[in-house]
């Protein structure tokens, strides 16, 4: 039996409004069917990894597991056609009678036939996008209940596209050490300076340029191998009550400096955010994804200074207003 299940092309679900969907099954022969069955499911998952220790007295050993769990954000039925489903028992009485010709089915003529059903997620729907420890998906299945034979089915998956963010572009900045002071190893291995990094925008576009400035002060003479800029962002996730992270990395460029500092030093970059395989700045109830200007002095023979700057980061493409 030649089958197929074909979904309408545009497959963009809109936060607050019902969206048609329409869904075509084609076949090339009458066809006895008991149901046409769709099921949304629209959630966050989630995974992290952690270790377990066993021991039986004579030896010890650690394990490593991946917890998962999924939030649902919606979770639909819809019958499309013929009658509801059936348990395990039911089915295979209705496969037996089916045989003999009887059997609670109808029978799909040939040809292209059209569903319809209609979708809606609410107003605050997280959007759709896929990290390494979490993801946000809407998928839509349409299964095909056939008595005797085994039952065919098809998913989809749906886009939902980045909301837009209510706050004005404004510029960051940040000082190192910070507030709670020098860390015991900076205070032990670092040497002692200032850092001073400036953005003029806390929101970055991927492809966009923004303009940064950074400061460094020193009350005697700083070695420098080079000072870099990096992409920096985190997945954080909790699963099942345990929680794990994943980091993403992105070079952006060397900042030109002197290879000694004496006093003081100021150098202006421009930051262009590359193409990234990662997802942008989100959150959910389980789940954070975060970014960040990290700027490091490599410092010979010392721990490296380094600051760091909070920033949002968003698709190619996305406006603000302000911006």
């Amino acid at each position: 039996m030649s089958k197929s299940i074909q979904f309408q092309e545009s497959t963009e679900l809109i936060r607050g409004q019902e969206v048609p969907i329409k869904i075509v099954i084609d076949l090339d022969k009458p066809t006895k069917v008991r149901g046409i069955h769709a099921s949304f499911h629209a959630a966050e998952k989630t995974k992290a990894t952690y270790r377990v220790t066993t021991s039986n007295g004579k030896e010890t050993r650690t394990e490593t597991r991946t917890a998962t769990e999924y939030h649902d954000i919606v979770k639909e039925s819809f019958l499309l056609f013929g009658s509801k489903r059936m348990g395990f028992f039911a089915r295979l009485s209705d496969s037996l009678k089916t045989w003999f010709g009887g059997g609670t089915h109808e029978v799909m003529e040939p040809g292209p036939q059209e569903f319809s059903l209609n979708l809606k997620i609410p107003e605050d729907a997280p959007a759709s996008f896929l990290g390494e420890k979490c993801e946000v998906f809407y998928r839509l299945n349409v299964q095909v209940d056939l008595p005797i034979r085994l039952n065919w089915s098809k998913n989809q998956s749906l886009e939902v596209g980045a909301k837009q963010l209510p706050q004005d572009i404004a510029p960051v900045h940040a000082v190192f050490p910070d507030e709670s002071g020098r860390s015991f190893w900076d205070r032990t291995f670092g040497k002692n300076v200032i850092l001073n990094l400036a953005i003029d925008r806390d929101i970055h576009s991927v492809g966009e340029t923004s303009m940064a400035m950074l400061t460094v002060e020193t009350p005697e003479p700083l070695q420098l191998t080079e000072i870099s800029a990096d992409l920096v962002g985190t997945e954080s996730v909790t699963a099942n009550g345990h929680t794990d992270s994943y980091g993403h990395r992105y070079p952006l460029q060397e900042i030109d400096s002197p290879n000694v500092i004496s006093e003081e030093s100021v150098h202006e970059f421009d930051i262009q955010i590359p193409e990234i395989d990662a997802p942008f700045t989100h959150s959910g109830k389980n789940f954070a994804v975060k970014w960040q200007i990290e700027v490091q002095l490599e410092v010979p023979w010392a721990k490296n200074p380094i600051i760091s700057l909070p920033i949002i980061l968003i698709p190619r493409g996305r406006t603000f207003p302000g911006s």
